[in-house]
């Protein structure tokens, strides 16, 4: 049970750090929904997804319905499913990610030695929340409203 929960919290913090560093990080997320759906008509085209070269190379797995168009249930559904896809890191099971276990997932790999903070050479699930509490990015400001 801890080993699951643990892999949770890492999966967790790499897709974060992934989606924090990725340049096309307004694919599904937050407000990302708004900003690729360009007339605003409450989905997203292939032209739209375009934009996102991440989401523009899996369209046609998300659009589970075939319509040419991702709606923000199938978008919501994909991210979801995505979850249980990642590797399990700790393969060993020993409850800490090594470097070499951490190679199964780029962004934590890259951002191993940051997230060390005991440097150890292992990351532990400690060292895991306190890197994704304190890189986690920032809410989108409220829209300006007219006096």
């Amino acid at each position: 049970m801890k080993t699951r929960i643990f892999a949770a919290a890492v999966l967790t913090a790499a897709v974060s750090l992934a989606f924090a560093a990725s340049p096309d990080a307004a694919a599904p997320g937050r407000n990302g929904f708004q900003n690729l759906d360009k007339n605003g008509d409450g989905s997203i085209s292939r032209e739209e997804a375009a934009a996102s070269p991440r989401l523009s190379e899996s369209f046609d797995r998300i659009d589970t319905n075939k319509d040419g168009m991702l709606s923000a249930d199938e978008l919501r559904a994909a991210r979801a499913s995505h979850r249980g896809q990642h590797p399990k890191l700790d393969t060993n099971g020993d409850g800490l990610i090594s470097r070499d276990e951490a190679k199964a997932a780029p962004r934590l790999a890259e951002n191993f030695d940051a997230i060390d903070s005991n440097k150890d050479g292992q990351l532990s699930r400690d060292e895991m929340a306190t890197w994704h509490k304190s890189h986690q990015r920032p809410a989108a400001p409220a829209p300006a409203t007219k006096p």
